[in-house]
């Protein structure tokens, strides 16, 4: 045994062993979400990105998702045009939230009589002075709290907004020795504003779409006193009105003006409608409706509107000029919300839709995945029982083949030892253990087994077959071309997994696992055990004589 302890392919193995049981001890295995619990949610693009806009995008979705403070998210490009985003976190509202934002593309914009006044990638800082930024703990008058959010321009947006402000307020009161009363513009702020598109509106959805804006509501920010007419002019995307029959000779001409857009169409068009449009070679689109809220307000991505001021537009003090016209860099967005936590959620929303900035190429589907703690524990608690139990059948196999305990132990010890190490790489580099880097570190379990067999059978080759000619030596090296033969084999194998399947765990981990596995077999267990192996046979060899 001392002659073991001396040997540096056995003193490495040891070494592995115990810096392996530090690393598990003080940084502790990292789980996946098949374990700890968590979301997984599958992006997909609508369209094929450039390798510049898929790294742009996968890091902009990495930032929103961090934005909300979670731990161990992390963001992957999967294909061509996928993204995989997976999360700690299984609160439902949390989750629902999260997927809003992922889907939101974030073009965020500044709109007034059809010209964009400014957009976000033009905001280059979000003012977080609290006494400017946040929600106001005071409700307002109609039982709402508001928020605000102050930002900054950058210098050509803000004289673009100047330019095309200018003005834009109406005399409707004048009282000598008093301040003049103006009538003034709104601005309108989209987010995902459908700029290349043309709506078709049933009957019965404009006029309920009119009436509802009539109303306002408060709680989405919407004024009252709108209309379909003036949200659509302000958006600058064009409208017509069709009845049950479909659509006319010249409504149809009026399309046909349009065919490099996209026709944007309530769910309740009529099949006659829908049919004309089709016949037309048309790009559509179907918007959902949503009760209480105006279709058009969502369709064209309103989030909503902010009166200008006299002050801005130049007429107090009055400006004669447009070149004259000062300059407003710094503004404020605002908006409400039913409850403190309401608004608070909604001014976090926008604030990390600007702070990120825009998707390059919209979001076209997502899909989600949830796994909670409580499931996640079960599974682990099944794996280590599973584990424990198939260790103790292949011992008992192994026994039952040599009938020799000294070669059984030493094969179970190597297989934990694997075991150990392998954990202690996944610890020290921080890779989480997924169901499938779980059945990689089977994979390799089971192909360490085998491979230890093959060194055990070349040792007792010459003792089963007399063969005293070939030394101990020779046999090993003949077992170490097979396991080396075999190793390359499976790296072959997994590592296509690696660059063609990233982003896909349940690929990935398994590959990982696997080359890490091989790697640790063949350069650090499976040496230390044929010296193990040999000096056992050389004992039984030397007991037999």
């Amino acid at each position: 045994m001392r002659e073991l302890l001396k040997n540096w392919k056995v003193l490495v193995w040891l070494a592995f062993i115990a810096l392996s049981l530090a690393s598990i001890t003080f940084a502790g295995i990292q789980y996946g979400i098949d374990f700890k619990g968590g979301t997984l949610f599958q992006v997909h693009l609508a369209e094929k990105p450039t390798a510049d806009q898929l790294g742009s995008i996968t890091s902009i979705i990495q930032r929103r998702v961090d934005s909300f403070g979670l731990r161990d998210s992390k963001v992957t490009p999967f294909g061509e045009d996928f993204l995989i985003v997976q999360l700690a976190e299984t609160n439902p509202g949390e989750i629902s939230r999260i997927e809003t934002i992922l889907k939101t593309q974030g073009k965020f914009e500044a709109m007034l009589d059809g010209n964009v006044l400014f957009s976000g990638s033009e905001i280059i800082q979000i003012i977080r002075d609290p006494s400017q930024y946040g929600v106001l703990q005071n409700q307002n008058e109609q039982g709402f709290y508001n928020w605000t959010l102050p930002f900054t321009l950058n210098q050509r947006a803000g004289q673009r907004f100047a330019s095309l402000t200018f003005h834009k307020c109406d005399l409707v009161g004048f009282s000598q020795g008093q301040q003049n009363q103006y009538d003034c513009k709104a601005t309108y702020f989209f987010i995902d504003r459908p700029d290349n598109s043309f709506f078709v509106i049933p009957k019965s959805v404009f006029e309920n779409d009119n009436f509802l804006f009539t109303q306002g509501n408060a709680a989405l920010d919407i004024p009252g006193g709108e209309s379909v007419e003036k949200i659509l002019s302000n958006a600058g995307i064009h409208f017509i009105i069709v009845d049950e029959n479909g659509l006319s000779e010249a409504q149809l001409q009026s399309i046909s003006s349009f065919a490099e857009k996209t026709v944007v169409f309530p769910e309740t068009l009529s099949p006659a409608a829908r049919e004309q449009l089709s016949a037309l070679g048309l790009k559509t689109v179907e918007e959902k409706i949503s009760q209480d809220v105006p279709w058009t307000w969502i369709a064209s991505g309103a989030k909503t509107t902010i009166s200008l001021t006299p002050g801005v537009t130049g007429l107090d003090p009055y400006v004669d000029s447009v070149e004259n016209a000062p300059i407003f860099s710094d503004l404020v967005i605002t908006g409400s919300g039913s409850t403190i936590e309401d608004a608070q959620t909604r001014l976090e929303d926008l604030t990390i839709l600007l702070e990120t900035g825009s998707l390059p190429i919209p979001i076209d589907e997502i899909s989600r995945e949830t796994i909670s703690p409580f499931l996640g524990k079960e599974f682990l608690d099944a794996t280590i029982l599973m584990g424990i139990v198939a260790l103790l059948l292949v011992m008992l196999v192994l026994f039952l083949r040599y009938r020799v305990l000294k070669l059984t132990l030493p094969i179970a010890a190597t297989v934990i030892s694997e075991i150990v190490i392998i954990l202690g790489f996944a610890s020290f580099f921080r890779i989480s253990m997924d169901l499938a880097s779980v059945a990689g570190l089977v994979a390799v379990i089971g192909t360490g087994v085998n491979h230890q067999i093959i060194i055990i059978d070349e040792l007792l080759r010459g003792s089963f077959q007399k063969i005293q000619q070939e030394s101990l030596l020779t046999r090993t090296k003949r077992a170490f071309t097979i396991v080396v033969a075999t190793g390359a084999t499976m790296v072959a194998t997994m590592t296509p997994l690696i660059f063609f399947g990233f982003g896909l765990g349940k690929l990935v981990g398994f590959a990982v696992t696997t080359i890490l596995g091989v790697f640790v077999g063949v350069v650090i267990t499976r040496p230390a055990f044929s010296e193990i192996a040999k000096y056992v046979v050389e004992k039984e060899e030397k007991n037999k004589q």
